[in-house]
């Protein structure tokens, strides 16, 4: 008989990062049921699963209570960095583990977080050392406005004025927001 071992998923079904949530939960739960599969494993990993909403404040509430209400001390999930730190405090208290599967800022680090994805030296600074010979070191920053889109501006404006180059305009839109006719509108009239 295989090991139950219970396993915290904190991704979000709805809101406004639904989509970039569920591919990461699918992956997560395709892992389960991968390792579930696995007949000499000798483990069977049980989701304890939890929607935030996309609502930031739900975070440190449901990693809370999975912590609570099951045996998981791991948990998998968040796609932002502010639901991610939002669960920190939590994690540290009951000395659980978040396994944070996407791109991040970099600038932090915790005992209480596997940090399984690029950071910006793993690929703005990458991106930037092959566009700005091809293209000019001149930039338009674009971002969402919190945590990732902010230190994301600026490693990039320090990229660029490395680069001999300048920024030509620095925007942030609200999480959620699609319209963006007027950015467009806007990086065109700086060419």
């Amino acid at each position: 008989m295989k090991r139950r071992i219970e396993i915290g998923i904190l991704y979000s079904r709805s809101g406004s990062y639904q989509l970039v949530s569920d591919a990461c939960r699918m992956g997560a739960m395709r892992a389960i049921a991968d390792i579930n599969a696995d007949r000499s494993s000798g483990i069977e990993l049980v989701p304890v699963e939890r929607d935030p909403q996309s609502n930031a404040d739900r975070y440190a509430t449901l990693c809370e209570d999975i912590f609570k209400t099951s045996n998981a001390r791991h948990v998998v999930g968040c796609v932002t960095s502010w639901s991610r730190k939002e669960t920190i405090p939590v994690l540290e208290k009951a000395g659980g583990m978040l396994w944070y599967a996407c791109p991040y800022e970099g600038f932090e680090a915790n005992e209480h977080v596997v940090y399984m994805h690029a950071c910006p030296n793993q690929h703005l600074v990458p991106l930037m050392a092959h566009v700005a010979p091809r293209f000019g070191a001149n930039g338009f920053l674009l971002g969402s406005n919190y945590i990732w889109g902010w230190e994301m501006n600026r490693v990039a404006r320090d990229l660029i004025a490395d680069a001999g180059g300048k920024v030509l305009g620095e925007r942030y839109l609200r999480i959620g927001e699609t319209d963006v006719s007027r950015l467009i509108a806007e990086i065109r009239a700086t060419r």
